[in-house]
């Protein structure tokens, strides 16, 4: 979570495009200070690495390993609907 407050150059991080102070840069998941050396992002969200590699072991998948539906599951709808809208056009 961004703290929000105000970020001068001589305490700015710049990670996945954010900018950060370096006491907030930590794991979203357990609260751990990162660097710029060993982190990962995903979604927006930074994570220590083995955090990261173990969200993603979990599920076997970047998508459900970190909270979100699989990129799979969005196509079945989406097909799902566009087989229905064909039915109804005839």
């Amino acid at each position: 979570i961004l703290c929000q407050q105000r970020v001068y150059p001589m305490e700015c991080l710049v990670a996945d495009k954010q900018n950060f102070h370096k006491s907030c840069f930590r794991c979203h998941h357990c609260g751990s200070q990162l660097s710029l050396g060993n982190y990962a992002s995903l979604h927006g969200k930074i994570y220590c690495k083995p955090h990261f590699k173990q969200l993603f072991k979990s599920k076997g998948n970047y998508d459900e390993g970190f909270g979100h539906k699989q990129h799979k599951e969005l196509w079945n709808s989406k097909d799902r609907c566009s087989s229905n809208q064909n039915m109804t056009k005839t």
